[in-house]
């Protein structure tokens, strides 16, 4: 039966089959199961040491407050414990089993997420550096099926240990009084996360491998991250949409009405009342929650799988072609102006609407930008490699530059830019002063084409670790200078100039007294830096462009 059933996905992903049979051996699987199990045993061991003791008649007549006795006089953390009929202390078994719960469901998340992450990394980097990995590209399987034969077959001891806690995990839930159906909503917010996190690992790990074995660290390290953020209080911002990333959004709804305002975990379920999305009352019910958080993640997992589908059977080819990315920016903005429409724009929500769009910016020009081959092939053959039903249309530079995915990527990235204006515009239009909030998005289109430029130039050389040499520059670009100005003691009060011309001033020009002349000395500097930019760019592309023998008679 078990060859029968191995033969099957063999025949059905051949790929999920190859990773089956290379992890899938008794002494891995023991492994995973003995530390799935040894971990449970240690959790309720630990909590069953928790549960307070009657003491003996006559050795302790002071009352004893334990969290997980019954009896309640005042809003307290603690409660005061009493005797039932048997002289036993009446213990609060529903909250003992939500906190068994709770931990299972907040260490299975972390285990699946974090760990999943960084082997599905660390299974493309080793298939890289073995030279497997083109191997596959010749091979006549399609870009879907090893797609999720690396999904499904990389982390699967990861799953063989998470499947084994179900069963308390599911006890656990019933025994807290929390609805079948709401848990059954979370191990769906469980799988729709892990789609999510594992497709922009395996499109990472594709994508990055010039960073050699730091891949899966900082994969890992930022997934951990990102699940930690998602688990602070909501805010009623656009920082509410990274709780929707993770299963711990679901996690809340399952502890809204069970848990009480001095109980462990109340946290969770603060301002969920209050959530919002494009003015909808989200957080009144797991239905409504669920929908959203799939949208978030259904999102996010088709993007990444786009990403693969292109990237992986040609390696020199950009991540997104220039028509996916109008569109993703148009998706992306329509869920970051939902979440921001909770409350008005004010600093921290303005504030956490431009981390995101900064995120969603330096992703694009990761994206869409060319590599020097690329570039050189659209520069010298540009007019050939258009098809002759679109010549007509797409044989004048500007039409090329917006939708040829082998041009440069700056004009792209500011259509992108005008896109999510436009979007942003009628939420922008609720603010109090409308200069001063257009202003901080012209130096935030500064900056990005800045960076978009800068990306392109470096890609452009003929220097070894081109990749790293524009990552850690663009970096630096952000990093740097807000860090040097602060160590110097200048504040944006004091050197406004500095602080809005070289820093992502969007951030605090709403706040920043600035003069007329200042803002636009801040402007105008970002402008010459983009044109010299541009320039140095327009004049290595008309010299890529030349013939060979061009240039030879011309030297």
């Amino acid at each position: 039966m078990t060859l029968n059933l191995l033969d099957k996905i063999g025949n059905w992903n051949p790929q999920l089959f190859r990773e089956i049979k290379g992890r899938l051996k008794i002494g891995n699987m023991a492994i995973a199961s003995a530390l799935s199990l040894c971990g449970q045993l240690l959790l309720f061991m630990y909590y069953s040491a928790q549960i307070p003791v009657t003491p003996a008649k006559g050795e302790y007549t002071y009352p004893i407050y334990h969290r997980f006795c019954t009896f309640n006089n005042a809003n307290s953390y603690e409660k005061q414990c009493v005797r039932d009929a048997l002289g036993n202390f009446a213990i609060n078994w529903p909250k003992w089993w939500l906190e068994i719960f709770m931990w299972l469901s907040i260490l299975s998340v972390l285990a699946l997420l974090v760990a999943g992450t960084y082997l599905l990394v660390s299974d493309l980097d080793k298939e890289e550096r073995r030279g497997t990995l083109n191997f596959i590209r010749l091979s006549p399987q399609s870009a879907k099926t090893i797609f999720l034969g690396k999904i499904l077959g990389v982390p699967i001891l990861l799953y063989l240990a998470t499947i084994l806690t179900v069963p308390l995990h599911l006890y656990a839930g019933l025994a807290a009084q929390i609805p079948l159906n709401e848990i059954l909503c979370f191990y769906t917010a469980v799988a729709a996360s892990c789609a999510l996190f594992y497709s922009a690992a395996m499109l990472f790990g594709l994508t990055t491998s010039w960073l050699g074995g730091f891949q899966p660290w900082l994969a890992s390290g930022t997934v951990f991250v990102v699940c930690w953020i998602s688990a602070i209080p909501l805010t009623g911002t656009a920082a509410d949409l990274l709780t929707f990333l993770s299963p711990i959004a679901i996690l809340r709804y399952l502890l809204f009405g069970v848990i009480k305002k001095y109980d462990n975990f109340h946290w969770l379920g603060e301002n969920l009342d209050k959530l919002q999305w494009f003015y909808s009352p989200v957080g009144t019910n797991i239905a409504s929650g669920l929908a959203l958080s799939l949208l978030v993640c259904g999102t996010g997992t088709y993007w990444m799988w786009q990403g693969w589908q292109r990237r992986f059977p040609n390696p020199s080819a950009t991540v997104l072609s220039k028509r996916q990315s109008y569109w993703l920016v148009i998706w992306c903005q329509t869920i970051f102006l939902g979440f921001a429409l909770q409350s008005d724009p004010g600093a921290y929500n303005l504030g956490c609407l431009l981390i995101w769009n900064l995120v969603m910016f330096l992703a694009l020009i990761a994206a869409l930008t060319s590599d020097r081959q690329s570039l050189y092939d659209w520069a010298r053959y540009r007019k050939q490699i258009v098809p002759s039903n679109q010549k007509l249309w797409r044989r004048y530079p500007l039409l090329d530059l917006i939708w040829s995915d082998k041009s440069p990527a700056v004009v792209a990235i500011a259509i992108n830019f005008l896109i999510s204006v436009i979007i942003l515009t009628p939420w922008a239009l609720l603010e109090k002063s409308e200069n001063q909030g257009w202003g901080g998005v012209i130096f935030c289109l500064n900056l990005i084409l800045i960076y978009a430029a800068i990306t392109q130039l470096f890609l452009f050389t003929k220097t070894r670790n081109q990749e790293i040499w524009a990552a850690c520059t663009v970096g630096s670009a952000l990093l740097l200078p807000p860090l040097i100005l602060s160590m110097l003691l200048l504040t944006p009060e004091k050197a406004p100039i500095l602080w809005l011309s070289s820093t992502f001033g969007g951030f605090w020009f709403s706040s920043l007294a600035a003069s007329g002349n200042t803002i636009l000395l801040s402007i105008l500097s970002q402008w010459t830096v983009l044109v010299l930019l541009n320039l140095k760019l327009r004049s290595q592309l008309r010299l890529a462009g030349q013939s060979a023998s061009k240039a030879l008679l011309k030297a």
